[in-house]
This record gives structure tokens, sequence and C-alpha cells, in this order.
């Protein structure tokens, strides 16, 4: 049907939905040609993680368990460890590069440890989520065991996300309280709607 046979209101009804939907179409790869010019390099990378692991073991050592390591916090990590605090919470860093680099320390009795895998995921453009996984070592020897704590029954929940925000021009932070919480009242709505 040729819309300019009808009425001219119709036709400028049209003319302005496809207008409006080219223009809706053009921001919006606009905005993503914006968000893709933001690149998180290396050293924007170690702050987050620097951020997320004073958050994160600063909100454990909060709780009335054990939840944090005694005498050092161990983490393994590829990232550039130089630009990494020397200490969180009072207790000394290490770094390692790799879980071999466990293997190397030969223990005659069951030596047992906890360590953290550092883990910074790219999410989108935007978007890096920093997560600190728990593994539980034992090391007697040559022989090392792993045991992965889960991340909780909520579903998937980062310890650190940090998302570039264009209006401000910055990188936000959120950590994993005010994640959990996020998280939390999204449930609570879900299932009051059910």
């Amino acid at each position: 049907m040729d819309i300019s046979a009808q009425s001219p209101d119709i036709f400028v009804m049209h003319v302005a939905k496809k207008a409006i939907l080219t223009l809706a179409v053009l921001c919006g790869i606009g905005f993503g040609a914006a968000a893709q010019s933001v690149v998180a390099n290396d050293t924007l990378k170690v702050q987050f993680v620097s951020r997320t692991v004073n958050d994160f073991f600063a909100y454990w050592r909060k709780m009335p368990f054990k939840a944090v390591p005694e005498r050092t916090i161990t983490l393994i990590t590829d990232i550039d460890a130089s630009l990494l605090p020397d200490t969180v919470i009072g207790l000394p860093i290490v770094v390692l590069d790799n879980v071999d680099m466990l293997r190397k320390r030969k223990y005659r009795k069951l030596m047992r440890e906890q360590v953290f895998k550092v883990k910074v995921d790219t999410i989108a453009s935007d978007t890096i989520d920093v997560n600190l996984i728990r593994w539980n070592v034992s090391i007697k020897g040559k022989w090392l065991g792993i045991a992965v704590e889960c991340g909780g029954d909520m579903g998937y929940i980062p310890d650190g996300r940090f998302v570039y925000d264009a209006v401000e021009k910055r990188w936000m932070a959120s950590f994993y309280e005010e994640l959990c919480e996020q998280k939390a009242k999204e449930d609570r709505l879900k299932f009051k709607h059910q």
C-alpha cells in the first residue's frame, strides 16, 4: 500500500516514526562507539584489583566466623604485582604467578593454606568484574590438593564491579556487600510480583 496516497497526516506520522527510529539507532551506535573507546588498561585493572582486595578483606574481617587468613594473604594472579599494596588489613600480601609456585614450597608435614585466585573479567566494554576465588590448598611434599569454595546460593555476584560512566567520564565501583544488597532487593521484587 502506498502511504503517500493516503491522508497527509498519516504520511507525516510515518516519516516522523522513521526519523525517530533512525535517530534512536544512530544514538545507540554512537553510545556503543563511545563505550567501546573506553579501554581499561593493565594499570587500571591493577587498581581495580587493589581496591577489590582491600574491600574484600575488610568486609570478611567483620564476619563473626574465621573468614580471613591469620598470617598472610596469598594471591595467585597474572597481573603486575608491583602495583598491588604490600599489606591489607594489617596482613602482608604474598603474590604468586600460578599454582605451581605453591609446589616449590616443600613441606614435610601436611600444610593447609587459604589462597585467593584473582580473576579479572571484562564483562562488557564498559564493565569489569574482579573476583577473589577462595582456594583451600593442602600441600605435603610434591603433593598438592585444591578445594575451591563455591560462591554462595544467590547466583553470580562479583567481589568488585567497575562500570564506566560515560556521562561523568569515570569508573564507578561497587563491591560485594553493596552488590549482595542489590541482588537481594531484586530477588525480593521478583518474588513479590510472582
